[in-house]
């Protein structure tokens, strides 16, 4: 994905993802300059939902998503200033996904085997028969 690196009516975005199915939940802010002096009033912020960007506003102090890789890799500067103006809502985003019922796994053949459940069959003796050398030779 690329990075979001613009800013909309002079404010600077930062975009959040959301993926319905797996996935992490990341935040991705500038990567270069501070933010602005009143962060959670001056920021537009894009959540990506399924391929598609919706401009969200958000409660002052709601959860967010903890940084991306990739944002933390290639910030550059005093761009860093952004996590630490995240921080609380950071807390607060692992606080509620730490008490989310992770879904059960499913279990591997070591936790589940296989049992094969039909009866063996006995073994049979076969009797072999000589061959008619003659009539074996009118068959070719």
């Amino acid at each position: 994905m690329g990075h979001i690196i613009a800013s909309c009516y002079n404010r600077p975005v930062v975009l959040l993802t959301l993926p319905k199915m797996g996935g992490a939940c990341e935040t991705y802010f500038p990567i270069w300059g501070a933010p602005p002096l009143n962060p959670h009033s001056n920021i537009m912020f894009l959540c990506l939902i399924s391929e598609h960007f919706l401009h969200v506003k958000l409660k002052e102090n709601c959860p967010l998503p903890p940084p991306s890789k990739e944002w933390m890799t290639h910030k550059i500067g005093v761009a860093d200033q952004w996590l630490f103006q995240f921080l609380d809502r950071q807390a607060i985003f692992d606080e509620l996904i730490s008490k989310e019922p992770m879904p059960p796994k499913k279990p591997t053949i070591e936790q589940n085997p296989i049992n094969l459940d039909t009866p063996e069959k006995p073994k049979q003796e076969i009797e072999v028969m000589d061959e008619d050398e003659e009539y074996a030779l009118s068959l070719v």
